[in-house]
């Protein structure tokens, strides 16, 4: 299964859209995750033909009242995914330990981290050509029985980190 992974949108529904266009007609994608900031920014892609799941970012209402809950937990072919916009506000050690991979964003800064069988991913940010000294970047899950690959791609869809890792019973783990 593949996943479209964004983060950080701010409102930036010209470039979501054309980075959504890239991830449907492109790589295929069946689900996007989105990872706040702007929760709202996705209402207009609920006509498309992948599934969309959504967290609220630290400036959501919902996020700050808690009528919206902070991380989502998703299960692909047998991974715990865990969605979450701040790692450092959202993320207690329970979910480091229950989680296969932890999705996140609010730094605008791509990532991708794995330690002790546990995949970490920041897709960077949408929100503008150069945010925090960071360009726009979108990443991508390849979930497959026995092997997942986690690529981040700049805006002219080319890789800047990638890892290709192998399913045990233990975690993720480089091949």
């Amino acid at each position: 299964m593949r996943i479209g992974v964004v983060s950080d949108t701010h409102r930036n529904k010209e470039l979501l859209g054309t980075v959504v266009d890239w991830l449907q007609n492109r790589q295929k994608i069946a689900s996007l995750y989105h990872l706040g900031d702007d929760y709202g920014d996705v209402l207009d892609l609920a006509d498309r033909s992948f599934q969309i799941v959504q967290i609220p970012g630290i400036y959501h209402p919902g996020y700050r009242d808690g009528s919206l809950p902070p991380t989502v937990m998703e299960s692909v072919l047998g991974l715990s995914i865990l969605l979450s916009h701040s790692f450092e506000k959202d993320i207690t050690e329970e979910d480091k330990v229950r989680s296969d991979i932890i999705l996140h964003g609010h730094t605008h800064r791509p990532e991708l981290v794995l330690e002790d069988g546990l995949l970490v991913m920041n897709p960077g940010h949408l929100k503008a050509p150069l945010d925090k000294n960071v360009p726009p970047s979108v990443g991508v899950l390849d979930i497959h029985e026995r092997t997942v690959t986690a690529t981040i791609y700049n805006m002219n869809y080319e890789p800047i980190e990638s890892m290709e890792l192998i399913r045990s019973e233990t975690g993720l783990y480089r091949g």
